[in-house]
């Protein structure tokens, strides 16, 4: 299901990867990776988003989502797949993402659930074969952060938050937030919509 604007609180955290190519408003010194990324050749079982989350804040599984939108030349209206994304424990993908490590904040890795592999590879397959024979699909792939938690009162002060994408096994983490204030982002009354205390989920 789609969520209304309201609800997708974090939505600096998104990563829009255009089928045909990459747009996305990241640092600048992300931009030569993400536009080297092509998404009818990732491989969705190896990809992996981060997050740096003030430590007051914290997620649950199915609070991280992957959205993928597509339209076809010619023809009205858009596909819209919701995935929901789950955390990956795995030492492995966390060690990559250490060097983001700061005092008071807490880093988390998400990933494609492996039942939803082969629901992406067929619009990957869709998409490849719309660039041979046509009509060309495109669109984009959005990760962001439909609620969160706090493990208490929200301290005074800028929320910066972060967000990484690992889009191989071989391939580092690249930045596409960097310290973005979650309170610049969301007014007070999503953020008392939607981040909730952990002790009461």
């Amino acid at each position: 299901m789609m969520l209304p604007p309201a609800s997708r609180i974090l939505a600096f955290l998104t990563l829009t990867l255009m089928l045909a190519g990459c747009l996305t408003t990241t640092p600048i010194s992300s931009l030569p990776q993400l536009m080297q990324l092509d998404f009818v050749t990732m491989d969705f079982q190896h990809v992996r988003a981060g997050l740096r989350l003030p430590s007051a804040l914290s997620l649950h599984q199915r609070d991280a989502l992957m959205t993928v939108r597509t339209r076809t030349d010619g023809v009205k209206g858009e596909t819209v797949d919701t995935f929901a994304l789950v955390e990956d424990t795995d030492a492995g993908a966390r060690a990559a993402l250490a060097r983001e490590a700061r005092e008071g904040f807490t880093l988390s890795v998400w990933r494609i659930g492996p039942q939803d592999v082969s629901r992406l590879s067929a619009i990957q397959e869709r998409t490849a074969r719309s660039r041979v024979t046509g009509p060309r699909v495109r669109g984009s792939i959005e990760i962001d952060v439909s609620s969160t938690c706090s493990r208490g009162p929200l301290p005074a002060g800028p929320l910066l938050v972060s967000s990484y994408l690992k889009p191989a096994p071989n391939v580092p983490y690249i930045t596409l937030a960097a310290n973005a204030d979650l309170r610049d982002a969301i007014s007070a009354a999503d953020r008392e919509r939607n981040v909730v205390r952990c002790e009461l989920e």
